[in-house]
């Protein structure tokens, strides 16, 4: 009679093994979007693997979600539940005829003032306008002006304005199902946005560099009171810039990879 250990020998090949766990990197690039993972980080940083919350942060704000049609598509989706009232009309309307829109001016009524501001905001947070620099404009002769809150279109915007605008102008309400007929939507495939977060990694790589280049010449200068936390940020920008450097010199070495 065979002895035990034997038999559980001859058995253990007959178990099939365990699956292999999913990557713990999967949802770091996952896009918030789809559920899925992005054709564009995953193209850089799939071989990397990088996990934890820090490197999510990390990542994630290097998705290229500006020019990425995935993320116009639930924009446009989102616009269904909006609702413009007389203010964000005119803020629109008046943007997309000057290019630019000052929120408030010299003389303006508090309450006018305050109408527009929440109007404006409502429409940043819809995504649709973004503040924008101006530069200082001149006042009474020899008195420089304070720049003041400006606010331009975004390509969604625009794209609103040139699908929906019938319905801004003339006071109706807006049948977000009823576009017009041959308004390019904006965005590109995220599957060609490789090189797109490729610079915006570069970006982030010198970014970091600088700063942590500011970090040590200030310790250097004025030493620090607590070597524990220098010791930390420096670990912290350290890692990220090795993380973002791990996928760049691939590229130096191949730029023409996918």
């Amino acid at each position: 009679m065979p002895k035990a250990s034997n038999v559980a020998g001859l058995a253990q090949h007959l178990v099939p093994e365990a699956a292999e766990a999913p990557r713990a990197a999967a949802s770091t690039l996952i896009c918030e979007q789809t559920g899925t993972p992005c054709p564009a980080l995953t193209a850089l940083f799939g071989p990397l693997a990088p996990a934890g919350d820090q490197a999510h942060a990390w990542v994630m704000s290097l998705a290229p979600c500006s020019v990425c049609r995935v993320a116009f598509e639930s924009g446009r989706n989102n616009l269904r539940k909006l609702r413009l009232g007389q203010r964000e009309r005119e803020i629109l309307i008046a943007a997309s005829a000057a290019g630019v829109f000052v929120v408030t001016e010299p003389g303006m009524s508090r309450s006018l003032s305050a109408a527009r501001r929440r109007a404006a905001l409502s429409l940043g947070k819809a995504g649709l306008v973004a503040p924008v620099t101006m530069p200082k404009g001149e006042g009474p002769p020899g008195v420089l002006r304070p720049p003041r809150a400006t606010i331009a279109l975004t390509d969604l915007g625009r794209y609103v304005m040139a699908a929906y605008g019938r319905y801004l102008k003339a006071g109706k309400p807006i049948r977000w199902t009823r576009p017009s007929r041959g308004i390019t939507f904006p965005g590109r495939d995220p599957s060609l946005l490789r090189d797109e977060a490729l610079c915006r990694t570069q970006s982030a790589l010198r970014d970091t560099l600088n700063e942590l280049k500011g970090v040590l010449v200030a310790a250097i200068t004025k030493p620090q009171n607590d070597p524990g936390r220098l010791d930390a940020v420096t670990r912290h920008l350290e890692h990220k810039a090795t993380l973002l450097k791990a996928v760049l010199d691939p590229q130096r070495a191949n730029p023409t990879s996918a």
